[in-house]
């Protein structure tokens, strides 16, 4: 079903990216996240997925699973369109998170059960979802069938956005600011932990393959 919500994100200015900064914005490269898709009438699903992963840095692909059937891959098989919203661990939104979860039955407007405010895309008719700091849509590259009902989907990320002040001037993550979270998965119920205590280390090895990592990497991010 349509919401009848404004399109506006509450008190919540949100910032569009250039392609050069996605693969960045993307960390953890897995995350808890809500997908929205839309049917061929516009109508919108969300839906809570606990493992959403970045699978390719340059271009920035994404990749989930999802059950055969359902909203969320009628809704891909449809169109190809899907939008990454990644929400904050913060007890708030993460109730939120839980409500989208539920078993709905179809046509049943998932965002106002769960008290969260669609955003038009920039790029894609899936919207975003005005609370989740960070926001990736995506045009559906392939997908696959297996594991007894499973699709799995890879979608390239056309558009991505941010809360305004959630990166640096280098489109590098404000790690307290966006606060990613992990959720711990169907045997822990309502379980998440945190995954924002970012520490950088030491490569403890001065041999020539630790030079040829460091090199690449270097070229690769010049080049971006």
């Amino acid at each position: 079903m349509t919401s009848n919500k404004a399109d506006e994100a509450p008190s919540r200015k949100k910032v569009s990216l250039p392609e050069k900064y996605f693969d960045r914005l993307f960390a953890p490269s897995s995350c808890l996240a809500i997908i929205t898709t839309a049917d061929a009438a516009g109508h919108v699903n969300a839906a809570a997925f606990g493992t959403c992963t970045r699978v390719n840095h340059n271009p920035v692909y994404i990749a989930f699973t999802t059950t055969i059937g359902n909203d969320t891959a009628r809704n891909i098989l449809a169109n190809g369109e899907f939008t990454v919203n990644l929400p904050a661990y913060e007890p708030a939104i993460l109730q939120k998170v839980m409500v989208v979860g539920l078993p709905f039955a179809a046509g049943i407007y998932e965002l106002d059960k769960a008290g969260l405010t669609a955003l038009a895309g920039e790029a894609v008719r899936p919207p975003r979802i005005a609370e989740c700091p960070r926001h990736f849509e995506c045009v559906t590259e392939w997908t696959k069938e297996w594991a007894d009902g499973r699709l799995m989907v890879c979608g390239r990320v056309v558009a991505a956005s941010a809360d305004d002040g959630c990166i640096d001037a280098k489109g590098y993550v404000c790690w307290e600011k966006v606060r990613p979270a992990h959720y711990c998965g169907a045997p822990y119920g309502n379980m998440f932990v945190k995954a924002y205590d970012a520490i950088a280390v030491d490569v403890p090895y001065d041999g020539p393959e630790r030079q040829e990592f460091e090199e690449t990497r270097r070229r690769f991010f010049e080049d971006m």
